[in-house]
């Protein structure tokens, strides 16, 4: 649309007439802080053949039609090659000691089925256990061990219980359900204390909720097989919505390591006593060790896969992309651990990671033990050989504490640690040091107080000045602060990140800051820094680079549409999500990313993924009843039905869109986003009071909300309100100086209360920082004829 000067349109700015008629952003494209696209990390805290699939599961949910998926015939999930593999009862002839350690560790015991004799004592005599507002009870019938609690739609009933995750300290239970699933009961049980417990605490999850015990978020074929069973293939059919799946072996056996044994084996037995067996090599990583570290983190990651058929001794990003620091609350700023993050990406994000260190360095991998106890453990390197600043470490010196006592304990200090699942308590693989100075700034925990509970933060910050004084200031608070600042989206936020990333040596926390780029992908300096990463020599700084990318001015796609061909598979599989509306999903990269959104088609956020391909093709029919689907499956979700309203407005239900985000925001009142895109919406069926009440609101809950301040001053604008317009858009600009649009934005208002000279001012901004920027050119010719 042209504007009244007949300024030349451009969707994603604000013409003169646009904004007079109040021209709120798009609710698709405005809504980068609730997007489409996220990576599925399942690493969540619940963790056959059965029954044919019924109308209604053991959730109590009806089964939505199949959406059916173009290039299905490329996308059927790999069988398991059973003939590849023996088990691990073939591996005790020649390794009886190796596999005695391993006969009792966690890995071994990761699932198994129950045993009366072992089993029976959670179950035997116990009394009904009260978690929330439910009441279920433990039972043992005729041997067999029983729960008796409500199901997906409320009804209580008897579930006979087949199997057991864990061993210490604490024991889920699996349970049969239609469409060959198996569910993780809620209640687990505490061998040491000898009690039923909720690996939820106190969030009294109810029937139809997606994490309730029933749901999806607690299907075990989805959630768990995966890392505690050898082999494992998910089998998901999406047209039947359920599942053929199959495995090798109970619990983390030889060859989830070591990769399928039959070639070894059979080398072995026939070459009894010689030497030169071709398949060892590959089977123990001898050409590089440090690939033992990702065969760890395929399992202790908080991670998406990106394919179901990893093979020991792959690199990690060719099935995996983990989890990283980002915009979400899933680790602290400085990258401890917050949600249940696990070990790998906090070790990447390490000083020992970039020291060359391993997990086996510290871990026996077959007890699953350390290899020595105490301080010994970490003396074998920092007592002998000199550490880059510090020099060999006495404990008690470089401590401040008795090293006989716990606060002189190298891990205390290095590796706190945090509780889930109520009784789990995993110590953060990251080894940094302590800084009550950081928690006084952005938040973050601290060793120091978390032990001296009864201490403020500045007697902590006290004693750690008194002690190591300059050495405090280390480059992990530097990373810390430009992390929360992205949170805060702070003024200057995007300077400081771009420098960031240029300087960073450690792959992993360039990463990061790729990562958190995405979110002003949109200005021409953030694209092109992203567009350099891609060139960057770590695998995972290219990969959060394509996603970053994500939404990035067209003419940066040439340098991304190359990235189709990289080497590794989850840059490959970010850039042709990056460029979904355009790939070719018969190519490499487009069968691979539908490979990817087919393994999560049986979950809310895959039917989400998917669905946001399709409404970038232009299927946008296609994009909805996927996302009904989603919001079926997981009805409290306030992300999935912000979605679906930007797939409900796209295709011209602005109405229906709206219901949505009205929805949404009932369901997280405190989100600022989603009173953002509720502004938006209201906005787009003329509710323009509407939409200034919403938007203010979000801009009450986020005082830093760039983007709502923008909306903001145009609402303001479009109910003629001039003073209160220039005064948002003049926060919008202070927040986020390198918005051309805003600078834009305020010019126009300035020009039309008369006030040239600070429009003047306020388009030079603009074409300052987008010399291209033909509405920005074409006032200042109006400005200056």
């Amino acid at each position: 649309m042209a504007g009244d000067q007949g300024c030349p349109a451009r969707p994603e700015h604000h013409t003169l007439a646009e904004m007079r008629k109040l021209p709120f952003l798009p609710l698709g494209r405005a809504s980068r802080l609730v997007a489409f696209f996220g990576w599925l990390c399942l690493g969540l805290p619940a963790c056959g053949d059965s029954s044919p699939t019924s109308s209604t599961d053991v959730a109590g949910e009806g089964q939505p039609a199949p959406v059916e998926m173009a290039g299905a015939e490329t996308t059927s999930p790999p069988a398991v090659d059973a003939k590849a593999y023996v088990g691990s009862a073939s591996c005790v002839e020649c390794h009886p000691q190796v596999e005695a350690q391993w006969r009792q560790s966690h890995h071994a015991l990761a699932e198994r089925l129950l045993e009366t004799e072992l089993d029976r004592e959670p179950f035997e005599n116990q009394e009904p256990v009260q978690h929330g507002s439910l009441l279920s009870r433990p039972l043992l019938e005729d041997g067999t061990m029983k729960m008796e609690t409500v199901d997906g739609s409320g009804t209580l009933r008897a579930f006979s219980c087949r199997r057991v995750i864990g061993v210490h300290p604490l024991r889920q239970f699996l349970v049969e359900a239609p469409g060959g699933r198996l569910q993780a009961l809620s209640l687990a049980w505490d061998p040491k204390e000898k009690e039923w417990f909720d690996v939820f605490g106190e969030e009294d999850r109810r029937p139809g909720e997606w994490g309730f015990w029933a749901g999806r978020g607690m299907n075990w074929n989805a959630m768990c097989a995966d890392c505690h069973n050898t082999a494992f293939r998910k089998q998901y059919d999406p047209k039947e919505d359920r599942y053929q799946s199959e495995w090798l072996e109970l619990g983390v056996g030889c060859e989830a390591c070591h990769g399928p044994g039959a070639d070894h084996d059979d080398w072995q037995r026939q070459n009894r006593g010689e030497k030169g067996d071709p398949f060892l090599a590959a089977m123990t990583l001898q050409e590089d060790m440090s690939r033992w570290t990702d065969v760890c983190g395929t399992c202790h990651a908080r991670r998406g896969e990106l394919q179901e058929d990893y093979q020991p001794g792959q690199p990690l990003l060719d099935s995996f992309l983990p989890e990283m620091p980002n915009h979400s609350a899933v680790f602290h700023p400085d990258g401890q651990i917050l949600e249940e993050d696990y070990e790998y990406s906090s070790f990447l994000l390490s000083r020992m990671h970039a020291a060359g260190v391993t997990c086996l360095a510290c871990h026996d991998p077959h007890s699953g033990g350390l290899r020595m106890q105490g301080n010994a453990l970490c003396l074998q390197c920092h007592q002998d050989r000199l550490s880059e600043d510090l020099g060999p470490i006495d404990p008690a010196e470089h401590s401040n504490h008795d090293p006989a006592g716990p606060g002189g304990q190298c891990i205390a200090c290095h590796m706190p640690t945090a509780t889930f699942m109520q009784r789990h308590p995993r110590h953060d693989h990251g080894f940094r040091v302590p800084d009550p100075w950081l928690s006084k700034e952005i938040g973050v925990p601290n060793a120091c107080n978390s032990c001296h509970e009864d201490q403020s933060l500045d007697w902590a910050i006290e004693a750690v000045e008194l002690w190591y004084g300059e050495k405090m200031e280390r480059p992990s608070r530097d990373r810390a602060l430009v992390v929360a600042g992205a949170r805060r989206r702070s003024a200057g936020i995007v300077r400081e990140l771009i420098q960031f990333v240029r300087e960073e040596p450690w792959p992993a926390w360039r990463a990061v800051g790729a990562s958190l780029l995405g979110e002003w992908v949109h200005r021409p300096e953030v694209a092109k820094t992203l567009v350099a990463l891609l060139q960057d020599q770590a695998p995972l700084v290219r990969t959060m680079a394509a996603r970053a990318l994500d939404g990035a001015d067209p003419a940066f796609f040439g340098e991304l549409r190359a990235a189709l061909q990289d080497s590794v598979r989850s840059v490959r599989v970010s850039a042709a999500l990056s460029l979904r509306a355009e790939v070719d999903l018969n190519s490499t990269a487009g069968r691979e990313l539908m490979i990817y959104l087919r393994h999560h088609g049986d979950q809310p956020t895959g039917a989400w993924l998917e669905a946001g391909l399709w409404m970038d093709r232009g299927e946008n029919s296609r994009a909805v009843a996927l996302l009904e689907k989603a919001v079926r499956w997981d009805p409290y979700s306030p992300a999935l039905r912000q979605s679906l309203a930007v797939a409900l407005d796209a295709s011209g239900q602005s109405r229906k869109a709206l219901q949505q985000c009205e929805k949404a925001c009932e369901l997280a009142p405190e989100d600022p986003a989603l009173w953002f895109s509720l502004g938006l919406a209201r906005g787009g069926v003329g509710d323009s009071e509407g939409a200034l009440q919403a938007l203010q609101k979000a801009v009450e809950l986020d005082r830093g909300f760039a983007r709502a301040w923008h909306n903001v001053g145009l609402a303001h604008a479009a109910l003629q309100q001039p003073k209160e317009a220039i005064r948002a858009l003049e926060r919008a600009c202070r927040i986020e100086p390198m918005a051309a649009d805003s600078w834009f934005a305020l010019a126009t208002v300035f020009h039309d209360q008369g006030q040239l000279s600070e429009a003047r001012s306020a388009v030079e901004q603009a074409l300052q920082i987008a010399p291209d920027y033909p509405q920005a050119q074409a006032l200042w010719r109006i400005l200056n004829p």
